[in-house]
Protein backbone atom coordinates (compact mmCIF):
# COMPACT_ATOMS: atom_id res chain seq x y z
CA UNK A 1 0.00 0.00 0.00
CA UNK A 2 2.90 2.39 0.90
CA UNK A 3 4.51 1.77 -2.18
CA UNK A 4 1.31 2.90 -4.54
CA UNK A 5 1.15 5.80 -2.57
CA UNK A 6 4.35 7.30 -3.05
CA UNK A 7 4.01 5.93 -6.74
CA UNK A 8 0.64 8.15 -6.91
CA UNK A 9 2.46 11.33 -5.41
CA UNK A 10 5.94 10.97 -8.20
CA UNK A 11 3.46 10.74 -10.89
CA UNK A 12 1.62 13.86 -9.76
CA UNK A 13 4.48 15.77 -9.12
CA UNK A 14 6.35 14.71 -12.19
CA UNK A 15 2.59 16.21 -13.98
CA UNK A 16 2.64 19.26 -12.20
CA UNK A 17 6.54 20.31 -13.42
CA UNK A 18 6.17 22.66 -15.91
CA UNK A 19 8.37 22.63 -18.91
CA UNK A 20 9.91 25.78 -19.53
CA UNK A 21 11.46 27.92 -22.22
CA UNK A 22 14.91 29.49 -21.43
CA UNK A 23 14.12 33.01 -23.29
CA UNK A 24 18.33 33.33 -23.68
CA UNK A 25 18.25 30.14 -25.62
CA UNK A 26 14.93 30.23 -28.03
CA UNK A 27 15.96 33.60 -29.16
CA UNK A 28 19.19 32.50 -30.88
CA UNK A 29 19.35 32.62 -34.18
CA UNK A 30 17.47 34.63 -37.46
CA UNK A 31 14.31 35.75 -37.07
CA UNK A 32 11.66 37.22 -40.08
CA UNK A 33 9.00 39.19 -39.18
CA UNK A 34 5.91 38.29 -40.57
CA UNK A 35 3.05 40.32 -38.18
CA UNK A 36 2.74 43.79 -36.98
CA UNK A 37 -0.33 45.16 -35.54
CA UNK A 38 -1.67 45.56 -31.78
CA UNK A 39 -3.36 41.47 -31.69
CA UNK A 40 -6.30 41.95 -34.11
CA UNK A 41 -6.74 40.09 -36.70
CA UNK A 42 -4.49 41.21 -39.91
CA UNK A 43 -3.11 39.35 -42.78
CA UNK A 44 0.51 38.74 -42.60
CA UNK A 45 3.13 41.06 -44.52
CA UNK A 46 4.12 39.53 -47.60
CA UNK A 47 7.22 40.70 -47.89
CA UNK A 48 9.28 41.19 -44.75
CA UNK A 49 12.05 43.96 -44.86
CA UNK A 50 14.91 41.65 -43.49
CA UNK A 51 15.89 39.77 -40.47
CA UNK A 52 17.08 40.00 -36.76
CA UNK A 53 19.91 37.59 -35.72
CA UNK A 54 20.23 36.82 -32.44
CA UNK A 55 23.71 36.06 -31.02
CA UNK A 56 24.86 34.46 -28.36
CA UNK A 57 27.37 37.00 -27.28
CA UNK A 58 24.10 39.77 -27.06
CA UNK A 59 24.62 41.32 -30.53
CA UNK A 60 22.01 41.54 -32.59
CA UNK A 61 22.33 42.18 -36.66
CA UNK A 62 19.47 44.01 -37.93
CA UNK A 63 19.69 42.66 -41.71
CA UNK A 64 17.81 44.76 -44.68
CA UNK A 65 17.01 43.37 -47.73
CA UNK A 66 16.40 46.37 -49.48
CA UNK A 67 19.58 47.99 -48.66
CA UNK A 68 21.74 44.42 -48.17
CA UNK A 69 23.13 46.66 -45.38
CA UNK A 70 23.64 45.15 -41.50
CA UNK A 71 22.96 47.20 -38.31
CA UNK A 72 24.52 45.83 -35.41
CA UNK A 73 22.86 46.21 -31.75
CA UNK A 74 22.73 44.94 -28.29
CA UNK A 75 20.18 42.76 -26.86
CA UNK A 76 19.92 41.27 -23.49
CA UNK A 77 17.41 39.54 -21.68
CA UNK A 78 16.21 39.84 -18.36
CA UNK A 79 12.11 39.76 -17.70
CA UNK A 80 12.13 41.68 -20.51
CA UNK A 81 14.40 41.70 -24.02
CA UNK A 82 15.84 44.83 -23.97
CA UNK A 83 17.02 45.86 -27.79
CA UNK A 84 19.93 48.82 -27.89
CA UNK A 85 22.01 50.98 -29.82
CA UNK A 86 24.50 53.39 -28.77
CA UNK A 87 24.19 57.05 -30.28
CA UNK A 88 27.80 58.98 -30.41
CA UNK A 89 27.37 60.46 -27.00
CA UNK A 90 27.31 57.17 -25.39
CA UNK A 91 23.85 57.36 -24.55
CA UNK A 92 21.70 53.78 -25.24
CA UNK A 93 18.02 53.64 -27.10
CA UNK A 94 16.84 51.01 -25.60
CA UNK A 95 13.19 49.65 -26.32
CA UNK A 96 11.68 46.58 -23.87
CA UNK A 97 9.39 43.88 -25.08
CA UNK A 98 7.69 41.53 -23.62
CA UNK A 99 8.77 38.24 -25.66
CA UNK A 100 6.34 34.83 -25.87
CA UNK A 101 7.79 31.66 -27.68
CA UNK A 102 5.91 28.93 -29.35
CA UNK A 103 7.25 26.48 -31.64
CA UNK A 104 9.25 28.09 -34.29
CA UNK A 105 7.54 31.51 -33.65
CA UNK A 106 8.21 34.60 -31.28
CA UNK A 107 5.77 37.46 -30.13
CA UNK A 108 7.07 40.23 -29.12
CA UNK A 109 5.04 43.15 -27.22
CA UNK A 110 6.75 46.81 -26.97
CA UNK A 111 6.42 47.63 -23.44
CA UNK A 112 6.95 50.97 -21.79
CA UNK A 113 6.57 53.15 -24.96
CA UNK A 114 3.92 54.75 -27.28
CA UNK A 115 3.95 52.43 -30.57
CA UNK A 116 1.43 52.20 -33.35
CA UNK A 117 1.88 48.84 -33.63
CA UNK A 118 3.02 46.99 -30.20
CA UNK A 119 2.91 43.34 -31.12
CA UNK A 120 4.78 41.79 -33.62
CA UNK A 121 5.51 37.99 -34.82
CA UNK A 122 8.82 36.62 -36.08
CA UNK A 123 9.45 33.07 -37.90
CA UNK A 124 12.35 31.38 -37.50
CA UNK A 125 14.37 31.50 -40.71
CA UNK A 126 17.09 29.21 -40.11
Amino acid sequence: MKAIVMFVIAVLLAGCKKDEIDPRQAILGKWENFYVGNGEYRPPIEDSLGYWHFLPDSVLLEYDYSTKKTLEKKYWIDSLLHVGIQREDGFWLTLQYSPKFYADTMELHVEHASAIFYVSKWKRIN
